[in-house]
């Protein structure tokens, strides 16, 4: 009678670290690109990047000019010159699982960027995580 427990028990505690450590569905980036108040394409002009000792976080600051605008709450217009600032979290080799982390943009590199403007930075942040610079994800 123990060991239809012992596997019970270790399937429910299976099941939960699966749950933690899960990935975030594609579905949920997707809505977080749609609800993203500026959509616009941006050709990154300069990518400054910093990391503190043994941290696996780098702090990054992209500068770049708007090309393209879809929709913009914060009135961006074609031409305009923006700053984002975000976290690149650097995975271990192996054993990650978890939401994907935002790339790092590399100069001359044009993308769509998924972006909101964050009064207490001045300046613009992802608002879709990892898939900020992503085409809209689409449905499968």
């Amino acid at each position: 009678m123990h060991a239809p427990r012992r596997v019970i028990m270790l399937f429910v505690f299976l099941c939960i670290a699966f749950v933690l450590l899960a990935e975030i569905a594609p579905e949920e980036y997707r809505n977080m690109q749609l609800g993203a108040p500026d959509v616009v394409d941006i050709r990154v002009l300069k990518v400054k990047t910093s990391r503190p000792l043994f941290s696996r976080n780098i702090t990054v600051q992209v500068n770049a000019q708007v090309i393209g605008v879809e929709r913009s709450l914060s009135n961006l217009t074609e031409g305009d010159r923006i700053t984002i600032l975000y976290e690149h979290y650097k995975m271990p080799k192996r054993g990650w699982a978890g939401p994907r982390p935002i790339p790092i943009l590399r100069k001359g590199e044009e993308s769509i960027a998924f972006i909101r403007f964050d009064q207490e930075a001045s300046a613009y942040v992802p608002a879709a995580r990892g898939a900020s610079f992503d085409p809209l994800i689409p449905l499968i």
